[in-house]
Parts: C-alpha cells; structure tokens; sequence
C-alpha cells in the first residue's frame, strides 16, 4: 500500500468513524466489557489483566488463564509454564500465528491488533514494519475495534509511518473514547493536560476513575486536593469506582493481581 493509499484510507475510517459516533457524548460513563466466558463475570477494563486466546479467538480474564495454568502445573509439575496451559475455554494450547491468520480471516479485530504487535517488535519471525502495524490497526479499526482507533492516533501522535498530526491524534482519540475506550480517555486527559486545557484533562480523568481505573481515581483526588473539582464530585466519583472495581472482582482475579504485583 502507498502512503497515498494508507494515507486515503484513514481519512476514509476516520470521516466513518466520525459520523457513526457524531451522536454520542464524549464524556458518557465508559460501557461495561463483555463478560469472560469462563467465569461470566465482565471482564476488567485494563487490557493487561485480559488475554486473547489465539487458539479460538476467546478474551479470557487473567483469573480464568491463572487457574488453568495452575491445574495444568498440578498435572504436570513444577516446571511447567503458564505459557504452555491449555485454553481455558476450548481446551487447546494457545497457538501460533498461523491460527492468529485464521482468526483474521473470521473477521476477528482482536486477532489484526494482535498481529500488528508481533509487525511493530518484529516477533514470531516476522520481519519488523511500523507500516504493516498500522495497516493492521487499520483493519481492526473498519471493523469497529475502539483501541485500534488509540494505536492510529498514536501513530499521529508520534508521527510513526504517517505525518505527525496532533489534529488527527486527538479525533482519533475521541473517536476512540466515544466507542469506549478507557485508554482513550487516559490518553485524552494527558493531551489536554499537556496543552493547558485543565478542565477538559479533569473531565477525562473522572470518566476514566468511574470506570475503575486506580490510577485515574488517585488524580482525581489529587484534583479534589488542588480544589479543581467539588467534595460532592469526589464523593459521586468514589462511588461509581468502587462500584467498577467491585463488578469486575473476583478471587482468582485477585490472585492472579497479587502475583504479578510480586514480581514488578
């Protein structure tokens, strides 16, 4: 594809994007996830503590993927990785790119944002191409993913690939944000943080704490400590995120979080 063509092309994704979401209040409390098809609790917001499995195209949380792994090193003895479990959900070993394609040919927009990674660091013998990476997010992107729409504006951000645009990063950003993204949202509050807009940067910060995200709450109290929001906005906040982090928690999930906790 040449730049004229990927140029054409995100413009075209964007002017779609834009009118599909032209109705949609960019501050609106961010969706609950679909729920892990294990547990059936909803899935966390936070795209660590979720993993895609690349066998049957599933998003599992953290939990679910630890309690396998920790059956299956029962099974098998102390030296067996967690990488080498089985899927929780179809019970096969997470595998390789060439199901990663297949899952691609399904229409699957996880399974493009998953390639891109492996195109951006040159993973999996893949040779390394920034240019591939978005042309991947792209394709998650027409297909509705919402942190597709985050990777692209990066791009613009950085002005990897495509011309830095700090125009373009933030509609993408919003794009991003009205789909549901909380990283959008995070990523919003730096923008407009960084360039003076402190009213809007707050406002991005509480949508993102009401959705649970620790860190968004923590600057949001920060904000209530500079007397930049009210006592009655800090107290509606805690509320909503606590309610967040309370439909999301589970023990496994706990577990999980307190090992990796351990090790950072």
């Amino acid at each position: 594809m040449t730049s004229l063509e990927l140029e054409a092309r995100l413009d075209n994704l964007l002017a779609t994007a834009q009118e599909e979401t032209k109705d949609v209040n960019l501050f609106a409390p961010v969706p609950e996830r679909e729920e892990c098809p294990i547990c059936l609790i909803p899935l966390p917001l936070t795209e660590r503590q979720v993993a895609f499995m690349r066998c049957c195209g599933k998003c599992i949380c953290a939990g679910c993927r630890y309690k396998q792994g920790m059956t299956d090193k029962d099974k098998k003895g102390a030296n067996h990785s967690l990488k080498d479990s089985k899927c929780p959900f179809c019970q096969q070993k997470d595998s390789n790119i060439k199901s990663l394609r297949k899952l691609m040919k399904k229409k699957n927009p996880r399974a493009f944002i998953e390639m891109a990674r492996y195109y951006h660091l040159g993973n999996t013998g893949l040779i390394q191409s920034n240019t591939r990476a978005l042309e991947m997010y792209i394709c998650a992107a027409e297909l509705g993913h919402a942190e597709a729409f985050v990777n692209i504006g990066c791009r613009y951000e950085e002005g990897t690939v495509v011309e830095q645009n700090l125009s373009k990063t933030l509609e993408y950003y919003e794009v991003a944000a009205k789909k549901g993204s909380l990283s959008a949202h995070k990523f919003l509050l730096m923008f407009h943080g960084t360039n003076g807009d402190i009213q809007t940067s707050i406002r991005h910060i509480k949508v993102a704490a009401c959705a649970g995200d620790q860190e968004s709450m923590d600057n949001f109290m920060k904000a209530f400590r500079d007397e930049l929001v009210s006592k009655e906005d800090l107290e509606q906040t805690l509320r909503a995120f606590q309610a967040s982090k309370d439909l999301t928690k589970s023990k496994d999930r706990e577990d999980i979080y307190a090992l990796i906790d351990q090790y950072l």
